[in-house]
């Protein structure tokens, strides 16, 4: 029995041996050979030989990139539980970032599940996976050179669903669409971060709540909270922006008077009138809806200058594992979207000439309550190295 088991030992060696030099040519293998020595290693590894893992791993990862490539989904999971485990939560990520159709997604999680793999850190790593490609920096806005939603974006929008699927990966969707949203609004890409925000699903935060309070916690995790109040912060920034955005477009589009018509005539005359009072009904009404959409955008841009509890972007719990890069970036934001809210409130309020109301601004900039100057001059920094520097500013 045991001499039996040393030969095979032996035997299983000297394949090993082969298979690494087969793997190792530039030829591509044949896919029936590819299959063969997979199933080979598996059923080594089912009598207990002793195998070398290195060459087994690297036959597993060459058969799961075949099935991947030959779209094989229903097979994919199974081979890639046989690896490592890290290994594993990196390769089958690797293929759900393949998957493009919807209706593929939850089947192929299913499956994740079915082959005992780790779905949540699976999900987690696709999303970073695609976030972390993108090189850009977080800039002066003025840097933002185009806006518009690109192809690369609408990756980052779309990779969001695969933490959408289980209601228990709540928090960490959350968590990972303020990380996307916090790029898009530091370029001034508004539509891009409304869309991330569209996706994240209403009930997110009960949700968290409730998961925690089903696990008998008194209180939520300091990351769960402040990624929750993040949320709400940019909520309230880009209702502000969305705010403007609808006034500026009224104010832009008042009512054109009408140029009077040569008065020689009784109808003429007339006609002069009819088109004056048409004008004053539409002026007046315009005239309206612009104080309504003023109110509107005063209301909405405070509730992010003045935001409760501390100020917009900062955490209230400061017990949470440190995370450099996620307070560089909300500093960022602080010093490149409240001096900007600012400045549109102010052009908002003169425009309405509502001076009271602008110096109020003034003094609610420079109040030490709520320190918004540090943003400001913060900001004014940054233009003033980028103009030494021979940028356009803002």
């Amino acid at each position: 029995m045991v001499d039996s088991l040393v030969e095979k030992d032996l035997m299983s060696s000297g394949l090993l041996e082969e298979f690494s030099d087969w793997l190792a040519a530039s030829k591509p293998l044949p896919s029936h050979l590819l299959r063969f020595m997979t199933h080979l290693v598996l059923f080594f590894r089912s009598l207990g030989l002793a195998l070398k893992d290195e060459v087994c791993v690297d036959v597993l990862k060459a058969y799961v990139s075949l099935l991947i490539r030959d779209q094989q989904t229903d097979l994919v999971a199974s081979y890639v539980s046989q690896l490592p485990a890290e290994l594993a939560t990196a390769q089958y990520a690797a293929f759900l970032e393949t998957v493009t159709q919807p209706e593929l997604r939850p089947h192929c999680l299913q499956l994740a599940t079915e082959a005992g793999l780790d779905v949540a850190a699976i999900t987690k790593l696709v999303v970073e996976n695609v976030r972390e490609r993108d090189e850009t920096e977080f800039t002066h806005h003025s840097q933002a050179l185009e806006t518009a939603t690109t192809k690369d974006d609408l990756r980052k929008i779309d990779v969001i669903d695969w933490l959408l699927f289980d209601p228990a990966h709540r928090a960490e969707s959350l968590k990972q669409s303020n990380a996307i949203m916090r790029k898009f609004l530091a370029l001034q890409k508004h539509d891009a971060a409304k869309a991330v925000f569209s996706k994240v699903p209403e009930d997110s935060m009960r949700e968290i709540y409730c998961q925690w309070a089903g696990l008998g916690q008194t209180a939520t995790p300091a990351e769960d909270e402040n990624a929750i109040r993040e949320h709400l912060c940019i909520r309230a920034y880009l209702e502000a922006h969305e705010a403007f955005t609808d006034w500026f477009s009224h104010s832009s589009s008042a009512p054109q008077k009408p140029a009077p018509a040569p008065e020689a005539k009784f109808t003429e005359r007339v006609a002069n009138e009819m088109r004056e009072k048409e004008y004053q009904a539409s002026l007046a009404a315009w005239s309206c809806r612009l104080d309504v959409l003023t109110e509107d955008v005063k209301e909405r841009i405070y509730n992010v200058l003045l935001f409760v509890d501390g100020g917009w972007m900062i955490d209230n719990r400061q017990d949470s594992e440190p995370d450099s890069e996620r307070s560089h970036q909300m500093a960022v934001l602080r010093s490149l979207c409240l001096p900007r809210l600012s400045f549109l409130l102010l052009s908002v309020l003169q425009n309405s000439s509502r001076h009271q109301e602008a110096l109020r601004l003034a003094d609610i900039i420079s109040s030490d309550q709520h320190r918004l100057y540090q943003a400001a001059v913060s900001v004014f920094g940054q233009r003033g190295r980028h103009t030494s520097e021979g940028s356009v500013t803002a």
